[in-house]
């Protein structure tokens, strides 16, 4: 690679910033009430439940105070987008999990995200997607291995 070339670690992290900015001008009602920082906590307990979310893992996710979470927490669970249930090996601890009410809005924001982000690649060839798509499925699985 060209001295003068950027890394492949700073264009993934540029195509990164590129598509979460595009991904942040989302219509606010495409959350159906949540602000885009509840949504993104919403999702986030839901592409992770299953390894048992607690409260202090969103604490430290988004690096606030416990009872500032409690409170957030709370007004999900309230409104229906969250939901604790007793840890099965540990009744005294609650895990936090998406509801269904929840699980449908994310599956028709992803949607309607990633179509767009699709559209960003219309630049690539259809063997150029191919050829990208697996090496990011190869990276995702070695990431995932390795975390």
């Amino acid at each position: 690679m060209d001295e003068n070339e950027p890394s492949i670690a700073e264009l993934l992290g540029r195509v990164a910033v590129r598509l979460r900015q595009a991904m942040g001008s989302v219509d606010p009602e495409s959350f159906d009430g949540l602000t885009p920082h509840q949504a993104r906590i919403v999702g986030w307990i839901e592409a992770n439940e299953d390894r048992g979310v607690i409260q202090r893992d969103i604490a430290e996710l988004t690096g606030t105070r416990p009872a500032s979470v409690s409170s957030l927490l709370q007004g999900l669970e309230r409104d229906g987008w969250i939901e604790r249930r007793a840890d099965p090996a540990d009744s005294r601890r609650k895990t936090l999990h998406a509801t269904h009410r929840a699980r449908d809005m994310f599956r028709r924001f992803e949607s309607r995200t990633w179509a767009g982000a699709d559209a960003m690649i219309g630049g690539l060839t259809d063997d150029e997607r191919r050829t990208l798509g697996r090496l990011l499925v190869k990276l995702d699985r070695h990431l995932s291995e390795n975390a």
